[in-house]
């Protein structure tokens, strides 16, 4: 069907018409933008060829034949001007399409029609999973999780080097060595909240200034433990502290750096001094 327009002669705004509305009122049309009634059969546009077009006469009409003949044809009447119908039928304006906006070309973007090419997300999955089980993927793998699982190990050895050699004897010789060529030592294990004073004595000699001190140290622990020393104070009858001294193994008559496990241990230390009578002390563990 042709595609049809008229221009409105009032404000020459372009509308798109149908032959069969023009036909059924007369041509006469009501500009939908400024209300003015024309005839649009005059001037009509043919919108695919955009040329002028004619438009069926609405005032044509068909003649019909006669019934039957007649000796004499009769005088034809006189034809009547046909008025206009008396109604007329909006029309809206002919919006013209819009021009399809040009692509932008901007440098930098990544290309949507490769975008749109590539494949589905789950098939870029299957092959990152596939590409993880390939045998040198995998042999790699295991060798990156070894050199971790072996660093790892050297670190808690390092750590807990004075631990193993008291609770696996075989392996000091061997932590020793390691030890020597990183720069380390293996020493006996401090642990001073398993040693424990289980008595204590501290004993004036013959009214004089010299004072005999006696205590029993036991290892709660089932390991040897380093030999601690003794932080002792001193005080008179008032609390005042009068004196205070560090007592280490030797101060103590011992020749042992370690006290074996479960082993209680003895000790004697003879002290003097130059100020009033001792009456009071304090005994306090601590390892240097």
């Amino acid at each position: 069907m042709t595609s049809l327009a008229a221009r409105c002669t009032a404000c020459g705004t372009v509308f798109r018409v149908v032959q069969d509305q023009l036909r059924v009122a007369g041509g006469l049309v009501r500009c939908g933008r400024c209300g003015e009634v024309f005839n649009a059969s005059t001037g009509l546009i043919d919108l695919d060829t955009a040329t002028a077009a004619l438009a069926p006469d609405p005032q044509s009409i068909e003649a019909e034949p006669a019934s039957a003949p007649t000796a004499a044809a009769a005088p034809a009447p006189k034809p009547q001007p046909l008025s206009p119908p008396a109604a007329s039928f909006d029309v809206a304006p002919v919006e013209p399409e819009p021009e399809p906006e040009p692509e932008p070309d901007i440098l930098g973007l990544p290309d949507l029609r490769a975008e749109a090419d590539a494949p589905p997300s789950f098939v870029r999955s299957a092959d990152r999973a596939q590409r993880w089980r390939r045998p040198r993927v995998r042999a790699a793998l295991v060798a990156i999780i070894a050199l971790a699982a072996l660093g790892l190990s050297a670190q808690l050895v390092h750590s807990y080097r004075d631990q193993l050699a008291a609770r696996i004897p075989g392996a000091r010789q061997l932590l020793e060595a390691a030890c020597e060529a990183a720069g380390c030592r293996v020493d006996a294990v401090r642990a001073i909240d398993k040693l424990s004073v289980e008595s204590s004595g501290l004993v004036r000699v013959e009214k004089s200034k010299v004072y005999r001190l006696q205590l029993a140290l036991r290892n709660r622990s089932d390991i040897p433990l380093a030999f601690p020393a003794i932080d002792l104070s001193l005080s008179d009858s008032a609390g005042k502290p009068l004196a205070r001294r560090v007592l280490r193994a030797a101060d103590l008559g011992v020749n042992e750096t370690t006290l074996a496990a479960g082993r209680e241990l003895t000790l004697q230390a003879t002290l003097q001094t130059a100020t009033e009578p001792v009456v009071g002390y304090t005994i306090e563990l601590f390892y240097p």
